[in-house]
């Protein structure tokens, strides 16, 4: 059973929330302002025919993109199931209800963060720009849109998205069994980035797209921990 956990909050903070979000602002500008995330998507583009070779590949579109939705639905179900379960006086899972609605609230708030996002941003998918044959001009994320541009929908990334926010599973193993947290940690981050490189393989996204939406996954899930389980975190 987990039991009161006691943190140093400056060390806490220091590895959870300043340094993750200095990385993501070293990484994020690199990428957008170096013009990173055009010469890697470059690689995946061929100019003399004018097209995403890999855009219809069976493994990427079927299997990692189509496929990958599935198991989002089918896992988000298992946990609901598992926390409805947890309400019965009687279940083995009946301690851990406050865990695992942290666990779902906290893997469905960012994908919904990033929806939200993608239909205010003018930030276009790779296969949209004039840069790789599309009619859309390449928008940075604080670059001036005019108003006749209409929404990209492309920027953060949800698919990558989807693979990120079980970076959630972190913070619930922190509670529930500490030694496994970084399993969990691993296993977002794995997740994530397959889903991201086979949409930018494709096309769909810059590099760029997938490092904002793993910063929206992870910081969405730190602030739920801290509101979910405030009591029983002693700070020293």
């Amino acid at each position: 059973m987990p039991t009161q956990i006691r943190l140093e909050f400056d060390k806490f903070i220091k590895f959870h929330f300043a340094m993750p979000f200095l990385l993501f602002l070293i990484l994020f500008s690199g990428l957008e302002f170096a013009r990173l995330d055009i010469w890697i998507s470059q690689h995946f583009y061929n100019a003399e025919l004018h097209q995403w070779p890999y855009q219809d590949n069976w493994l990427i579109e079927t299997v990692l993109h189509i496929g990958a939705r599935y198991f989002i639905y089918i896992s988000a179900a298992g946990v609901l199931l598992c926390l409805l379960a947890s309400f019965r006086s009687n279940s083995a899972l009946h301690y851990y209800r406050r865990h695992l609605f942290f666990l779902l609230v906290a893997s469905i708030s960012g994908p919904i963060i990033i929806a939200i996002l993608k239909s205010h941003t003018h930030i276009y998918c790779p296969s949209y720009l004039t840069l790789f044959g599309g009619d859309k001009p390449y928008v940075r994320l604080f670059d001036y849109a005019t108003s006749n541009l209409p929404v990209g929908h492309c920027f953060p990334a949800s698919h990558s998205g989807s693979g990120f926010t079980f970076i959630s599973l972190y913070f619930f193993f922190f509670m529930v069994k500490p030694e496994y947290k970084f399993y969990g940690l691993y296993f977002g981050l794995v997740l994530g980035i397959v889903y991201g490189v086979a949409q930018q393989i494709r096309g769909a996204h810059f590099l760029s797209h997938d490092v904002f939406s793993l910063a929206v996954c992870w910081f969405s899930s730190l602030f739920l921990f801290i509101v979910f389980f405030r009591k029983q975190l002693k700070w020293a």
